[in-house]
């Protein structure tokens, strides 16, 4: 392991570097306690289709989210995001060669009607860690800590932009839009499951 803990926040359609902080750490602790950070991974994700890098946001009920306690964090449904993303989804990997191996289990997480934000994110966190085949242990954090021990890596801050972290670098896999835009990395686990499937753990 290079890590002790990792510390994760809530996220949608996690990138691929957060499975790999996982599964290099012994211990692995969601954070439950923090405020809700817009303009992050905690409801935003990127997929790869047709025109390059795609993000996927998911709509909050009005009000200052960014100093709610992140488990408060509602999500809106008035603009019937959920068909909008499935849609993406579907140009996206429509052709992958996992796409109708995951495509109805996925279809059933984003069409329920979950009320916040971490539900919603936690139902794919986990959905993704059966899909992997992979044993994880992750506990919630129960009170909210500023900084963590150097051997820890601390995925709360992370940009959403950001495609390196510590000691991290993306293994190149195949791409259903690879010709047009070649290898791209920092995008969501979503690209890899539905590219490589079972094989997906090969590259993380």
């Amino acid at each position: 392991m290079l890590f002790n803990t990792s510390i994760l926040t809530t996220e949608y359609f996690p990138p691929i570097s957060t499975f790999w902080a996982m599964l290099n750490s012994e211990h692995i602790r969601l954070e439950h306690c923090e405020n809700y950070q817009k303009k992050s991974t905690r409801n935003r994700a990127k997929i790869l289709g047709a025109n390059g890098i795609e993000v996927l946001s998911i709509p909050l009920h009005k009000g200052k989210n960014n100093k709610m306690p992140i488990k408060e964090v509602k999500i809106s449904y008035e603009d019937k995001w959920q068909s909008k993303h499935l849609h993406s989804i579907r140009s996206a990997y429509g052709n992958a060669p996992y796409f109708e191996f995951y495509i109805d289990d996925i279809k059933a997480i984003i069409n329920r009607q979950f009320d916040s934000l971490m539900e919603l994110n936690q139902s794919l966190l986990l959905f993704f860690i059966r899909a992997l085949q992979i044993e994880l242990s992750i506990a919630p954090t129960e009170n909210y800590q500023m900084e963590y021990n150097p051997n820890d890596i601390d995925l709360r801050n992370v940009k959403f932009n950001a495609e390196i972290m510590n000691g991290y670098s993306p293994k190149i896999y195949n791409q259903v839009f690879e010709e047009k835009h070649g290898f791209v990395g920092g995008i969501s686990i979503l690209d890899l499951l539905m590219c490589k499937g079972p094989e997906s753990i090969l590259y993380i």
